[in-house]
């Protein structure tokens, strides 16, 4: 599917990308597409990505954050293919870049490990590496069902995932962090919670009494936060060390293959070795 901005409305259409073709000069605005690239082997290919992306392993141009991308920066690089997150990026600024004439790809929203894969495989279709994506996706499969049949045991434990301190955010029902949940055999603390990241409060989470609690440190997420909740000596997390700090990127760039590496991840912190 061609996922492409208007300057009005977020709609579908083909803005001179020619699908399938060999993009040479790749601007990425977010850290998810260009740990996707990376993926499907056209690193040589990107010519500039974000403060916050993943380096590689070739120096690339940086073109400022995800909100607030330079845009002089990016024309003056003539790429033929900008591709942006439509969760993450300023709406701004990509109508403005579709208003010069530049060709734009949008990343859809993921709420589901197979909504990443989707996305990801629209991608490589437009880029002309659907095999490679394609191998990828069952790749990251098996090693997603391979973890999961590794973990046995009855009961089901509650994560209250972290994702912003100040104030405080958490997962809810329609973030693909869920089935993180699924795939190490625990439950969302706010899997009931409509949207993807809604706002918590610290009372509500005493309360219902995690489990485990995982904290992605990005932004205002640093070990204060760690601190804050072991001196709640009521929560079976601190009272069991099971408090975890996860960076971002090791589980929030949704790629078939970050997700495999994130499930994995949460399984060795949640079960130990797995």
């Amino acid at each position: 599917m061609k996922k492409i901005y208007t300057a009005l409305l977020f709609l579908f259409f083909i803005n001179g990308i020619v699908f399938g073709a060999e993009y040479k000069r790749i601007v990425s605005l977010a850290p998810s597409v260009t740990a996707s690239l990376y993926e499907l082997g056209v690193e040589s290919n990107i010519a500039a990505i974000t403060v916050y992306c993943p380096e590689g392993s070739t120096k690339k141009e940086i073109i400022g954050t995800l909100i607030e991308p330079d845009l002089e920066k990016i024309i003056s690089l003539k790429p033929d293919l900008i591709i942006a997150s439509k969760e993450g990026n300023s709406r701004h600024a990509v109508e403005k870049l579709i208003e010069l004439g530049l060709n734009i790809y949008v990343m859809e929203t993921a709420q589901s490990f197979n909504d990443i894969c989707a996305n990801y495989l629209d991608l490589a279709e437009a880029i002309g590496a659907a095999n490679t994506a394609s191998a990828n996706i069952e790749s990251a499969k098996n090693k997603i069902n391979d973890i999961s049949n590794s973990i046995h045991g009855d009961n089901i434990q509650s994560v209250f995932w972290e994702v912003g301190a100040k104030p405080l955010y958490t997962a809810g029902g329609q973030s693909f962090v869920n089935d993180y949940n699924f795939w190490t055999k625990t439950v969302n603390l706010f899997g009931d919670l409509s949207g993807r990241y809604p706002q918590a409060d610290v009372e509500v989470v005493v309360s219902r009494n995690p489990d485990i609690i995982i904290l992605v440190n990005m932004g205002d997420i640093t070990d204060y936060e760690v601190n804050r909740w072991k001196k709640y000596k009521t929560l079976k997390a601190a009272r069991n060390n099971k408090i975890f700090m996860i960076d971002v990127n090791s589980i929030f760039t949704p790629t078939p293959g970050t997700f495999a590496d994130g499930v994995k991840i949460l399984a060795e912190k949640i079960y130990g070795k797995q």
